[in-house]
């Protein structure tokens, strides 16, 4: 029999941007009985479940063993249910995990999710959380354990203080329904289990350290798999997993579920590993599907994943082919990542980037590679193994630690290929080397995201303080034009950027030299790069269509300190931390020494209750969505109200524009743009904005080229060559937090032609409220951005765009963002509270 009950709303936020969590006070937690369970559905008061979304709750008793029915609404984002906490709160203290039985009634397949939380702030996340993919008419165990989220580590929770469990269902297209069988707690406790202890600590395994020979054996495989130990493997986003048995050599078969993200498993690791022998980790994966797969190999250390403790690499593996992907510890994709500790490796992932369709692999041999550190102290000596970039043991610039104490002779020379093994220390990211004629011949593989080729770096990294940058000779020997970029780096944390990158085009068997000063980037101000403590040194190129094969000579360090003064930056990373000071006229007017007579073109303060459409369009004026980036956009993501528009973006899958005929997105996001509407050539733009700091969102404003209809299409309308120009007046990159953004130029189209300038070392301070004013002003041949009224950065060029531009705010997903994004902290929201402009009544 079923009694049903709709229970009513929460008049709180939405469910991802989570109420306030229960304050804690003095009382006692409730410990559970002895069996462990936290629900009896047989027993349990209905009304006493919180709900959002509009679930409907009933009993099931059409069984022996009697379920909580919950039925989600179709389309609602994330509907779910709190179960009910005797006092409050659960004292779980004797368990290490919360594991709940749900099975699917209904006719779709399901992702449900189970989250455990600690009282706090929301925004730091105190709480663990997994989810599971069910199938129609399947059961499943979902089981958290304290300390981790989705199977790796996360918030150090204390299950003495579990003030809420809930259960609920991810973005369901259409009204489905669940059974919750039982709830219980699980598992013993850890002796970390404790309010301010990490999340619970595991066994060191100790894998020997490889000999420190380039001819020794190969090291022992680290995984071979059986019947019985493909059970014991976490998966996310439900891969299936079988053994392959028809070849001499056991293989892991993974079916990867087509258009469900990031489909991956982890390989069953008995506590953490040592694998500090060695430089790196590989595994040997064959394509057995009919479309071409991204895999990516992953090792983490225990920690907080929001610091993002780990490496991942990538391999693209066509189908039928067979292929090794290969990891180097204190490297991800082939650039200086996280410091990752190889002797206390927690986890060891492989996974799809989105498959589009249902794919299969066979997965052998996962391995450590080589030995930990070089033989040699410098790379003018002989060397077996190259050191892993990240084994430099200089601290980040601008932090206390030590110069590298190798520095090149007064000549700068940083490589000597007439020793008796010339590539000796050389690392390779898709691409591979040869000696000949006293130059090295690189090959970038066709179609590989940044193949590059890293230069030997001595232990310590090289101390280039007695220069002022580096250049390397290229020639281009190929039948197409080539596009190359020589980057140097120092210690830090892959968020800070903490290196330099220069970029020049190479034409049909053109020679040139590509010169990187310290402290810019194409001609910007850029990191404050410390030359004393030079740790990596790399020649890449962008996704090549053939296999492209450029010929390098003459890498040395070059010029004098006084070229890396830097003397175009205009802000440093520490004036973060001074609060910021807000001059009179902003909004007013533009900047008080600008001369000239203003008037104002554009006073946009968002009032009403709806999008000024006379002004505003909220789509691209083409269909997307956008190439590379994870967001549809969708014009009810567009809230105007109390004098603000606020940009929402939350994880709910849909068509571009909600038009059944463009593509699908995970997740949805607003923009407007005034094209057709509204466009200003030269004089000075502002915009008051609040930016939400959530990982992988990538908020904007700014500008792109109209001339109008007389122009023809709209491709040629928004032509960015011929004298047009995007200008980015601020973009964010939301995981560098507050004090941070980027500005930039592009022009010359976004192929082969395209050029650019920015920069996204532009730092400033905090305000009381979290509000940031941005402002351009554009002049003939000129560029001046300002942030609370402060110019922080100029550019000067006659190449400064000189046709009419629109302006546009989004916020972006992916892309130039990284693509592991916190959902957790979704939906979040971008506000604007206005948008100005004024121009010289002289050009009017």
């Amino acid at each position: 029999m079923l009694k049903s009950v709709r229970l009513s709303r929460l008049a709180l936020a939405p469910l991802l941007v989570f109420s306030l969590a229960t304050v804690f006070t003095a009382r006692a937690a409730t410990p559970p009985p002895a069996s462990g369970d936290l629900l009896v559905p047989a027993t349990v008061d209905l009304s006493a479940f919180k709900t959002e979304k509009d679930p409907v709750l009933s009993l099931d008793s059409s069984t022996d063993a009697p379920a909580i029915r919950v039925e989600f609404p179709g389309n609602s984002g994330y509907p779910g249910v709190d179960l009910p906490i005797p006092g409050g709160s659960w004292d779980l203290s004797a368990y290490s995990a919360v594991e709940v039985e749900l099975a699917n009634i209904s006719q779709a397949r399901l992702n449900i999710g189970l989250r455990i939380d600690n009282p706090g702030d929301w925004k730091k996340s105190p709480w663990n959380s997994g989810t599971v993919w069910l199938s129609p008419g399947e059961t499943k165990k979902l089981k958290v354990t304290f300390g981790e989220s989705y199977g790796r580590p996360g918030y150090a929770l204390d299950p003495s203080r579990v003030n809420r469990i809930k259960i609920l269902a991810d973005n369901p297209k259409q009204t489905a329904a669940i059974l919750i069988k039982s709830v219980r707690a699980v598992g013993a406790a850890s002796a970390s289990n404790g309010v301010s202890s990490p999340a619970p600590a595991r066994t060191v395994a100790v894998i020997p350290a490889a000999a420190s020979t380039a001819t020794a054996a190969p090291a022992a495989v680290l995984f071979t798999p059986t019947a019985d130990n493909i059970g014991s493997i976490k998966t996310e986003k439900d891969p299936v997993l079988s053994l392959d048995t028809s070849t001499d050599t056991p293989a892991l078969k993974v079916e990867f579920i087509g258009g469900s993200g990031y489909p991956g498993f982890d390989f069953p690791i008995s506590g953490n590993l040592n694998l500090s022998g060695f430089a790196g980790i590989q595994v040997d994966v064959t394509n057995i599907s009919q479309s071409r797969l991204n895999l990516n190999l992953r090792a983490d250390n225990p920690g907080d994943w929001k610091k993002s403790p780990w490496n991942t690499n990538n391999a693209w593996v066509a189908p039928g082919e067979t292929k090794t992907v290969k990891l180097t510890f204190g490297q991800s994709y082939g650039n200086p990542g996280y410091l990752l500790d190889a002797s206390r490796i927690s986890v060891i992932k492989l996974f799809a980037a989105t498959p589009k369709l249902t794919s299969a692999v066979l997965v052998k041999n996962l391995r450590p590679f080589g030995t930990a550190t070089a033989a040699a102290a410098s790379p003018f000596g002989s060397t077996s193994e190259p050191a892993p970039i990240a084994t430099a043991p200089a601290a980040p610039a601008g932090e206390a630690g030590t110069d590298a104490t190798f520095s090149p002779a007064i000549d700068g020379e940083l490589l000597n290929l007439s020793k008796s093994n010339p590539l000796a220390g050389f690392n390779y990211n898709e691409s591979s080397a040869v000696v000949e004629n006293g130059k090295i011949k690189v090959t970038f593989n066709a179609g590989s995201n940044y193949p590059n080729i890293q230069f030997p770096i001595p232990k310590g990294g090289w101390n280039l303080s007695a220069f002022g940058g580096i250049e390397l000779t290229v020639t281009n020997p190929t039948a197409s034009k080539v596009r190359v970029f020589l980057r140097a780096d120092n210690p830090g944390h892959w968020k800070a950027e903490p290196w330099n990158t220069e970029n020049l085009t190479l034409g049909v068997g053109e020679t040139k030299t590509i010169k990187l000063t310290f402290g810019q980037q194409n001609g910007a101000p850029a990191f404050p790069l410390n030359p004393a403590r030079i740790i990596a040194i790399q020649l890449f190129t962008n996704r090549p269509k053939p296999d492209t094969t450029l010929l390098l000579s003459g890498l040395k360090a070059s010029g004098s300190p006084a070229d890396a003064a830097n003397k175009l930056s205009l802000s440093k990373p520490e004036d973060r931390n001074v609060p910021a000071v807000l001059p009179a006229w902003l909004g007013q007017r533009p900047p008080v020494e600008i001369p000239g007579e203003w008037v104002k073109t554009l006073d946009e303060n968002f009032d009403g209750n709806k999008l000024n459409d006379k002004l505003w369009t909220p789509r691209f004026p083409w269909d997307g969505p956008q190439p590379g980036q994870l967001q549809r956009y969708a014009p009810e993501n567009v809230i105007v109200g109390n004098g603000v528009a606020a940009f929402k973006v939350e994880k709910r899958h849909g068509h571009e524009n909600n038009d059944p005929s463009r593509p699908t997105r995970e997740y949805t996001s607003g923009l407007i743009q005034s094209y057709d509407k509204w466009t200003q050539l030269y004089g000075y733009f502002e915009a008051r904005i609040k930016v939400p700091y959530v990982r992988g969102l990538w908020p904007a404003y700014w500008m792109m080229p109209d001339r109008g209809p007389s122009a023809g299409s709209q491709w040629k309308r928004r032509d960015t060559g011929n004298g047009g120009m995007e200008i980015d007046i601020m973009e964010i990159l939301s995981e560098w937090g507050p004090g941070r953004n980027s500005v930039a130029t592009h022009w010359d189209g976004y192929g082969a032609d395209h050029k650019q300038w920015g920069t996204s070392q532009i730092y400033y301070g905090p305000t009381a409220d979290g509000w940031h004013v941005y402002g351009l002003l554009w002049e003939p041949g000129k560029l001046t951005w300002f942030v609370d009224g402060k110019k922080l950065a100029e550019w000067q060029n006659e190449r400064v765009g000189s046709v009419p531009t629109y302006l546009k705010f989004n916020v972006q997903l992916g892309g130039w963002a990284t693509k592991n994004v916190d959902d957790a902290s979704l939906p979040a929201v971008m506000e604007v509270d206005y948008t100005r402009a004024w121009q010289l009544k002289s050009r009017q």
